[in-house]
């Protein structure tokens, strides 16, 4: 088929049954939904507060409205968890094909121990090649991976493997609070893994912003629910810097890295501070990389956008072939059902070529999407 538009990181919400697959003896441990007066929520650990839906499923609503009624199952779009609806509601999009990310999965690393996250990443996993295969050419599954933190890689590694062998086209890696970091001795043999199956790796927003050590109190204050929306792209740029600084690409030159979600503007900037550091710091403090991390970005990276115009207007800066359009569907960020207005509105002037690869072809070439 002919791919016009491709989100590039779309979502799910796991379906409310799903965790009822885990294993029998870690069943009582793995996530559990609740129904409360303020809506459906997921308990990831015996004794944790509940993590409301609320958010991951507000398409459809006006913006003014998002959480003005509780949010659940019943309320939000049956596309968020069933893939005949969700297919149904790309075509409303005008989306020819979506890449899937998790809902509730994305705080993996909140379940109870390793053994449970290693579970429910399967069972995770499992039910996502499923709704995948619903409509292969249209949807993208992408898998999450348990913390590096958990017995040293080994189990983050072992979901990698299954996940390949059930057809899934990327891996999301969630990550531990204060865990071990990306380019730490012990996640060397998750690195060599990844590089030779040879499926993209993401990491998406809020898998290290700062205010995760806030206490409640200090996110009732004016203003700090607001912080963690404006500043996500802080967290992905030391991501990337640390992937880049720290030799993992340099180590596994096929990589193939997605930084999910957080926006493109601030790319160039921080590309043309770390050539700067390269060019001018790297002796002294006897630099590992033998290249401008600029040039790296260009080889191993992709990133994902909603409205960016900014970036948009900077994309020879980082390459148009590495920057990906996405829907975000069905979160609050979500440009559904007006994709193709929003994408026309931010990519006035943009020669047709580079808008192609930006909408549809880097996100087809990247995983798999044959014309």
């Amino acid at each position: 088929m002919q791919y016009s538009i491709v989100s590039a990181d779309s979502h799910i919400n796991e379906p409310p049954e799903l965790f009822n697959e885990v294993p029998a003896s870690l069943r009582s441990l793995a996530p559990q939904l609740v129904h409360t007066d303020k809506g459906d929520a997921w308990i990831m650990a015996p004794g944790a507060a509940p993590r409301f839906v609320s958010t991951s499923a507000v398409a459809g609503r006006k913006k003014e409205e998002y959480l003005a009624r509780p949010v659940t199952y019943e309320t939000m779009r049956k596309g968020s968890f069933m893939p005949g609806p969700h297919v149904e509601d790309m075509d409303i999009d005008n989306i020819d094909a979506g890449v899937l990310y998790p809902g509730i999965m994305r705080y993996l690393e909140r379940c109870a121990d390793g053994p449970v996250r290693l579970a429910c990443a399967h069972t995770y996993n499992e039910w996502m090649a499923g709704f995948q295969k619903h409509d292969p050419k249209r949807l993208v599954g992408i898998a999450t991976l348990p913390q590096l933190d958990d017995d040293m890689g080994k189990t983050t590694i072992e979901a990698l493997e299954r996940a390949a062998k059930l057809g899934l086209r990327g891996a999301f890696l969630s990550q531990k609070d204060s865990g071990i970091p990306l380019h730490h001795p012990d996640a060397s043999r998750f690195w060599a893994v990844a590089e030779e199956i040879g499926i993209p790796i993401s990491i998406h927003i809020h898998t290290n912003p700062f205010q995760r050590g806030w206490s409640k109190d200090w996110m009732d204050i004016p203003g700090s629910k607001e912080l963690g929306g404006s500043l996500v792209l802080i967290g992905m740029a030391e991501h990337m810097n640390t992937l880049i600084w720290g030799g993992v690409v340099a180590r596994h030159p096929k990589l193939k890295i997605v930084l999910a979600e957080g926006g493109i503007g601030w790319i160039p900037s921080v590309l043309e501070r770390m050539d700067h550091v390269y060019d001018v710091h790297r002796h002294y403090m006897n630099s590992i990389v033998k290249e401008k991390p600029s040039e790296t970005f260009r080889k191993n990276f992709y990133a994902t956008f909603q409205k960016d115009v900014a970036g948009i207007r900077l994309r020879d800066m980082m390459g148009a072939d590495r920057l990906m359009w996405a829907s975000d569907y069905p979160h609050t960020d979500t440009t559904w059902p007006e994709s193709k207005k929003v994408i026309d509105e931010t990519f006035e002037g943009v020669p047709e070529g580079d808008k192609h690869l930006m909408i549809s072809e880097n996100a087809a070439r990247l995983y798999g999407l044959q014309n």
